[in-house]
Formats: structure tokens, sequence, C-alpha cells
């Protein structure tokens, strides 16, 4: 018995140590708006909308904790995510009708991820940069989530249609990569931002421990 608790343990652990790195805050942010990253301008407005549910759910998570009961705390915070996620949907809809249209049914879905956000503010989860602060971590996971998307978005629509900042480099316009602008290719380029985020992560990690060694 005791032989399986410490396995379980260590499990956990390593669970832990997966989850409490900027590099899954960022994944986990961006994952639900990469099938319609398909420009800089749809990217930058589902990643917008990822991260105004992520901090609005995050700010939400203890006092909803507080006011619901344990069989109501999940069916209540789903419809409250939900709800922002719709109104922020109306928003970009009065700004822009033709982004609205095109992000369509993923506006919503981002309501699960900020769901997902919300559980782990309410638990006191932390990590890096902002390890003492939960809602330090959900501001870091938002603006992560929102630039991801953007970065995505702008390859996308560069390696698909040629357009870079509203002009259309005609070279790349006539030899367009099939891959790109569809979830593969947004699975590709996200890779790509956890590749970055994790070499900076280790190079903050070695930083740390060759200052220590000096001390």
């Amino acid at each position: 018995m005791a032989l399986n608790e410490l396995i379980q343990r260590e499990q956990d652990e390593r669970v832990r140590a997966l989850t409490h790195t900027p590099t899954f805050l960022v994944v986990a942010g961006s994952l639900p708006g990469l099938f319609v990253a398909t420009s800089v301008v749809n990217g930058f407005a589902i990643g917008a909308v990822s991260a105004v549910s992520i901090l609005a759910m995050a700010i939400l998570a203890r006092p909803l904790r507080a006011i619901t009961g344990r069989f109501t705390y999940i069916p209540v915070t789903l419809m409250i995510s939900a709800t922002i996620a719709i109104l922020l949907g109306f928003a970009v809809r009065v700004i822009d009708p033709l982004v609205h249209e095109s992000l369509g049914i993923y506006i919503p879905l981002v309501a699960v991820n900020a769901m997902a956000m919300m559980f782990i503010a309410s638990d006191g989860f932390a990590a890096a940069p902002a390890q003492k602060s939960s809602l330090g971590t959900a501001l870091f996971a938002a603006v992560c989530a929102c630039a991801a998307l953007t970065f995505v978005g702008f390859f996308n629509g560069m390696l698909t249609t040629g357009e870079v900042f509203g002009l259309t480099m005609n070279e790349l316009a006539a030899t367009p990569i099939a891959i790109f602008g569809k979830p593969a290719g947004s699975l590709l380029l996200l890779a790509v931002v956890a590749v970055f985020v994790q070499s900076v992560e280790h190079a903050v990690a070695v930083s740390r421990t060759s200052k220590g060694g000096e001390r």
C-alpha cells in the first residue's frame, strides 16, 4: 500500500512539474483559437477574446467558490464563462462583423478554456514568472495566448495568401504552402512558439543555477 502511495505521489509531482510551467500555460491558452487564427486580424481577435475570458474567470474564481456549493460550482461557473464568451462575441460583432463571421463558433468555445483556467486559479495555481500569484499567472497566460494566436495568424496569412501587414507579397501569394491556414499548420506554428518559450525558460533556469553556484 505504501509503495502505491509513493508511485502515486511521484506521478502527481511529474504532472505538477509539467503543468506548472510557462510553456504549458502558453499552449493551453492558445489551443481553442488555433483553427480560426488564419490571419493576423483573426489571430489577434480570437487571442484578445481568449485573454479577456481567462482574466475574467481567474478574477471570479475564488468569489464563485465562496458563494456556490459543491454541486452548483461547475454549472454556475460554466454558465458565467459562457455568458462572458457570448458578450465578447457581441463586442467583436459590433467592432468588426466580418471578423465575427470568420471566428464563428470558436468564440463560445473560448469559454471552455477560460473555465479551465478558472479552476487553476481557484486552486491557487501559480507558475513562473508569477510564482507567488495565481492572478499574475492568469495574466501571463492571457497575454501569451493573445501573442501566440496573433503570431500563428500572421504566419498562416503570410504563407497562404502572401499578405504581410496589409500588403501582398506576390512571391508568397504565387506559391502558397497548403498545410498552413489549417489546423495542422497552426499546430506546427504553436509548437514553434512552445519551443521558443521552453528555450527561454531553460535559459532562465540555467542562469539562476549558475548564479547560485557562484555564491
